[in-house]
């Protein structure tokens, strides 16, 4: 059967027919060519009014692009969500946060979405236009509120999620602020104990004509060769491997998927941000499914709230498979990227018909492995740069002096 439909492909309005057994199906196949569907008809009569519903289609793009902050995009959510709480109306309540904010390319965005609004627009349509500013995640959860007639209940939900993303965000630069202070400072100081200190060491004991002892020839070979052209072509060539690996990540999934599998494999590391991940997977999947999203629509949308392509590529696996008949427990079964436990929870809820219940336990356990992941990388770190610290400057200086040392001996 053909459908007709329109909605936006890479940010641009468009339309079009597409042929599927049903409408479901022409979504799904929509979604997998990267279109966002608005709507779809399959009623012979409005395909054959095609020429008017696409032209329609055919609207500019709103050109106006705000990049708010987490915490700036958490704080209009929060005004948002208690004015219409208090019984205010969506477009007075966006009128209102319109003559507070502070960029002037804000007012102009959120004008452009009242005038949407007044217009008859759903708001999850309009805030899909912007999507440098309200991801896909935020605007299937307020389309979902839409559709359940809670606005203001989805948009506490958004600020739940943004909360814990926050929080995430701000334990790891808590985590690894302390090492990273640490590894500058020894950065620094021995870069200038081998630039300025060592060779005065080395002039000095040029002229005795005794042999060195091994340690303070080793040290000198490094300061030598840290301050030797070499040493800034090695530099350079890693500068040179990492932009040509970022660029291929960015041009070659497969490349990228296999990067991303391999961080998940590092020790304590990986632990952190596989926890981190399945935990924010699991509530955004856990909010889509309790609104009444199908599951295989939730999964498309929670796959998009994670970066680690390798567990992209999973929940994709996932869904294909759940779209040919198979149970989500039955295909995670066989799937090795989705941890034991997640398994075990999705299995439960499964059987027991409480999966929604089940994925808010998975992201409340995986937030709590994620903390004691952060706990555990920061005892390991701080000691490790502290003894790394200690030990290379130490071992720079006691090298240094052991020919005086040896020479007092001597005498």
């Amino acid at each position: 059967m053909k459908y007709l439909w329109k909605g936006l492909t890479k940010g641009e309005f468009s339309g079009g027919v597409i042929e599927a057994l049903t409408k479901d199906e022409a979504i799904y196949l929509l979604k997998e060519q990267g279109a966002v569907v608005f709507e779809i008809y399959g009623d012979e009569s409005e395909i054959a009014d095609t020429p008017r519903i696409l032209s329609e289609g055919k609207e500019p793009k709103k050109k106006i692009k705000v990049k708010l902050q987490d915490k700036e995009l958490l704080l209009f959510s929060r005004k948002l969500s208690a004015m219409l709480g208090a019984g205010l109306a969506v477009v007075p309540a966006l009128e209102m946060l319109r003559d507070q904010a502070d960029r002037s390319s804000m007012r102009n965005l959120l004008s452009e979405i009242v005038d949407d609004v007044n217009a008859g627009v759903p708001i999850s349509e309009s805030l899909i236009k912007y999507p440098d500013t309200f991801d896909s995640v935020y605007v299937n959860l307020i389309k979902a509120g839409e559709s359940s007639g809670s606005l203001d209940g989805f948009l506490k939900k958004i600020c739940v999620n943004m909360e814990k993303r926050i929080k995430i965000v701000s334990k790891l630069k808590g985590a690894m602020t302390y090492p990273l202070i640490l590894l500058t400072v020894a950065a620094v100081v021995i870069s200038v104990m081998l630039t300025f200190v060592v060779p005065v060491f080395a002039e000095m004991y040029s002229g005795s004509g005794a042999k060195l002892p091994a340690p303070t020839r080793l040290v000198m070979s490094i300061s030598e060769f840290f301050r030797s052209i070499y040493f800034v072509l090695i530099i350079l060539a890693l500068i040179v491997v990492l932009g040509t690996t970022r660029i291929k990540m960015n041009s070659n999934i497969k490349f990228k998927i296999s990067i991303h599998k391999n961080i998940l494999r590092l020790p304590v590391l990986g632990d952190l941000i596989l926890n981190s991940t399945i935990a924010r997977f699991s509530n955004v999947l856990s909010n889509l499914v309790s609104s009444g999203v199908s599951l295989l629509e939730s999964l498309e949308i929670s796959k998009q709230s994670i970066s680690n392509e390798y567990m992209k590529e999973g929940i994709e696996s996932t869904k294909r498979s759940i779209y040919s008949g198979k149970s989500f427990e039955e295909v995670l079964r066989n799937d090795a990227r989705f941890p034991a436990t997640f398994k075990s929870f999705v299995t439960v809820g499964e059987r027991t018909g409480k999966l929604n219940d089940m994925l808010l336990s998975i992201s409340e356990f995986y937030e709590d492995e994620f903390d004691g992941s952060v706990d555990k990388l920061s005892q390991l770190l701080e000691p490790a740069m502290i003894l790394f610290l200690g030990i290379t400057i130490g071992f720079i200086l006691v090298a240094m002096y052991m020919p005086i040392f040896n020479m007092g001996q001597a005498m």
